[in-house]
């Protein structure tokens, strides 16, 4: 009697033993694995915010010298895109040279100018958006991301409609007498800002292509 109830105490035993593990293994599975919020709530504290998910708003650490500075730049972007465009209309209204002494020819030509100024100034607005969210520690921020594209975007359509605006000012001027005439120059400038919105636009797909595989590998903890 006394060696069957010491064998049921030992199962007894082995079988709370058991219990006590198996409870431990899914305690550790549920630490290690965390329920739907659990997840939620440490992937909002460990990601950055990437395209097509705007849940994650946690930021980078910025220091407050570089905040400075990307806000500075962000300032100053905002200041060319409405410069550039006063300045061209200023120059052809205050002092313009002699071929544009006619009122008409003036219209013309501040018409030819904002024909590439406007997407470069459209462009550097939105850079603004870009150089804040910079400032803010979120590099890679669908905002972010989408300013510096539209920079790149707005850059390379003044690029592209630069000789544009030039050959349609020589024809303005050759139009009252005189053969008609029509003259595109492609300067080094042009190719240098070309290429700069290029470099640019690769610069923005590769952050946004980051961003997505960031967030697929983000699926997985």
């Amino acid at each position: 009697m006394v060696l069957i109830q010491s064998s049921l105490i030992v199962k007894q035993q082995f079988y709370l033993s058991d219990h006590d593990k198996l409870l431990s293994n899914n305690n550790n599975q549920r630490i290690i694995r965390g329920t739907p919020r659990e997840r939620k709530r440490m992937k909002n504290q460990n990601s950055l915010t990437y395209p097509g998910d705007m849940r994650s708003q946690a930021a980078l650490v910025v220091s407050p010298r570089a905040r400075r500075v990307f806000s500075a730049l962000a300032l100053a972007a905002v200041g060319l895109a409405a410069l550039l465009p006063a300045l061209a209309i200023g120059y052809w209204l205050i002092d313009p040279p002699p071929v544009a002494r006619d009122v008409g020819i003036r219209m013309v030509a501040i018409t030819t100018a904002l024909l590439h100024l406007l997407p470069m100034s459209w462009g550097l607005w939105r850079l603004r958006v870009c150089l804040t969210q910079f400032a803010t520690g979120r590099p890679f921020g669908a905002e972010g991301i989408a300013g510096l594209r539209d920079f790149a975007l707005g850059a390379g359509l003044s690029a592209l409609t630069k000789p544009l605006s030039g050959m349609l000012f020589v024809l303005a001027l050759s139009w009252n007498g005189g053969p008609k005439q029509i003259a595109i120059e492609i300067s080094s400038d042009v190719m240098i800002l070309a290429l700069f919105a290029g470099v640019m636009a690769a610069l923005a797909w590769a952050m946004e292509k980051a961003a997505a595989l960031a967030e697929e590998n983000s699926q997985f903890v």
